[in-house]
């Protein structure tokens, strides 16, 4: 399993690299990628990030899925023709689609969440008005997984990798993590 993690200046950093290492740990291959083409990407809290790749060299073909983070970059990112272009063609192929915090706007923006179950940051519902929003930490609907903000970045992972491959790489990644292992 293969996916994009598209960055632009004022991405959540929690949302994209903790999501990111997570996924990593199950095996899965994640490639950060600019957005606008640039060399360094600035997270909202001034870290500094050098993608995989930039934007314009990257094809559906060659990936399983994409992820989004939120913060103050998704309005970029829903205004931005490549992304709107790969994003519907990753659910023209059912490919994975996964978004965090503002980040599943991008696919409310494209109607992806019409009739749908989806979370997301308090606030956002304007951009999914024909979704149906659920107060939950994740959520799982057909191939989109949706996350509520950076305080849920686990189960938003968790909820990727169990899409991806089942519960039982779920369990093993958690282990490994001590994840609630001491309460």
């Amino acid at each position: 399993m293969k996916i994009i993690c598209l960055l632009a200046d004022g991405f959540e950093e929690i949302e994209a690299f903790g999501t990111v290492a997570i996924l990593r740990r199950s095996g899965m291959q994640v490639d950060y990628v600019s957005v606008l083409n640039v060399p360094v990407v600035m997270g909202s809290f001034g870290t500094k990030m050098i993608p995989d790749h930039m934007m314009v060299d990257i094809s559906d073909k060659d990936y399983d899925g994409v992820l989004i983070p939120g913060g103050a970059a998704a309005k970029t990112l829903r205004e931005n023709a490549g992304v709107m272009k790969i994003v519907l063609a990753f659910a023209a192929k059912k490919k994975l689609l996964a978004a965090i915090c503002a980040g599943p706007t991008v696919f409310g923006a494209l109607g992806l969440l019409d009739g749908v179950r989806y979370t997301s940051f308090p606030g956002t519902e304007s951009f999914m008005p024909k979704g149906v929003r659920v107060p939950s930490s994740s959520v799982i609907s057909g191939n989109i997984v949706t996350g509520a903000g950076a305080g849920t970045v686990m189960e938003f992972a968790y909820n990727i990798i169990h899409l991806a491959f089942g519960t039982e790489k779920v369990a093993e990644v958690q282990k490994r993590m001590l994840y609630r292992e001491y309460r």
